[in-house]
């Protein structure tokens, strides 16, 4: 996929290029942030809407918080291993290195998990609020968090580059 982004960033002009490759890691989180927040959406809103609210009464509210949960399992999954390998490019080699990441990386997202949960448990589920709105704004607001959790927690460099640039 990097291939096929790379190919479409060599035809724009000369000044987008280079702010592109400036930025990279960030227009490469966008894009793969944008398919996951694909997928999220599609996993929380197909059951959302094959559900009848008014039928549902108060299990609606506990439905929708499940319908939360699946898609932060598919979206969490699908963003671990975009990132790793795309977005911030992961050198850990060894199993223990990749299980390290695996756990930061999930354990940093349930916090993303709790805040989309209670968004839509609150906006959807009690408020009766849109589903497609509220679920993008959450959306928005869990893509910029996760990108920090992933950026300072995750994916950092390992002591042993940081040491070798420090002595640079």
């Amino acid at each position: 996929m990097n291939r096929l982004i790379l190919w479409f960033v060599k035809l724009m002009p000369k000044k987008i290029q280079e702010i592109y490759f400036k930025h990279e890691e960030i227009w490469l989180y966008l894009f793969y942030g944008a398919l996951t927040t694909l997928v999220s959406m599609v996993t929380k809103l197909v059951p959302l809407y094959l559900a009848d609210a008014e039928a549902m009464g108060d299990f609606y509210t506990i439905y929708s918080g499940a319908c939360s949960t699946f898609s932060w399992i598919c979206a969490v999954t699908f963003a671990f291993f975009t990132n790793r390998a795309y977005v911030f490019k992961s050198t850990a080699n060894t199993k223990t290195e990749f299980r390290r990441e695996f756990i930061n990386f999930y354990a940093g997202r349930l916090a993303s998990w709790f805040i989309d949960v209670g968004i839509t448990m609150v906006f959807i589920g009690w408020l009766k609020w849109s589903e497609f709105w509220v679920t993008l704004a959450s959306q928005i607001i869990i893509l910029i968090i996760n990108y920090v959790i992933s950026k300072l927690f995750v994916f950092r460099k390992t002591e042993q580059t940081d040491t070798a640039e420090e002595k640079e």
